[in-house]
């Protein structure tokens, strides 16, 4: 949630912002993929890259009136020339889990992330969509699954 001059949630510093703009200014790269499956919109992030095309940020969150941070629709895609450089994909309910985000990442995230060809992917992980947690109401589990496990070791 922290952007670039202000903390924001329970985060100072925004670590992967920091990690992708090193990636793109200091090391040359010129396609950084943020995936993002905090329960919580990554609004920071959002913002600090909305009008970079270099980096395509990914949030799969829970969004509806009363949730923090209250940003986060389908509809905010970026802006200029980074316009469809941000993907959210808004959990409208709570009790999203496995079957949910697993059906995101293989119909939604992995077309769009082999389509961008990311030379490095940096992972905001949140751990509040976890089933058990009071706060997010998600539902996702702590069974490995093969998608995530295939895609780390470079099978996608």
């Amino acid at each position: 949630h922290a952007c670039c001059a202000r903390m924001g949630g329970f985060c100072f510093l925004n670590n992967v912002a920091v990690a992708a703009r090193v990636a793109v200014r200091r090391h040359k790269l010129k396609r950084v993929l943020v995936v993002d499956w905090d329960v919580h919109h990554g609004d920071g992030t959002q913002q600090i890259f909305a009008d970079d095309p270099s980096v395509l940020y990914v949030s799969l969150h829970r969004y509806g009136a009363g949730f923090f941070p209250g940003s986060g629709g389908a509809e905010e895609v970026g802006t200029g020339h980074a316009e469809g450089f941000t993907v959210n994909v808004p959990w409208r309910r709570e009790l999203m889990g496995d079957a949910e985000y697993l059906a995101a990442f293989d119909l939604l995230v992995m077309p769009i992330a082999r389509a961008f060809a990311p030379e490095l992917v940096l992972v905001s992980a949140g751990f509040d969509a976890a089933s058990g947690d009071r706060v997010g109401g998600m539902a996702v589990s702590s069974t490995p699954h093969p998608l995530p496990q295939a895609t780390a070791w470079g099978g996608w």
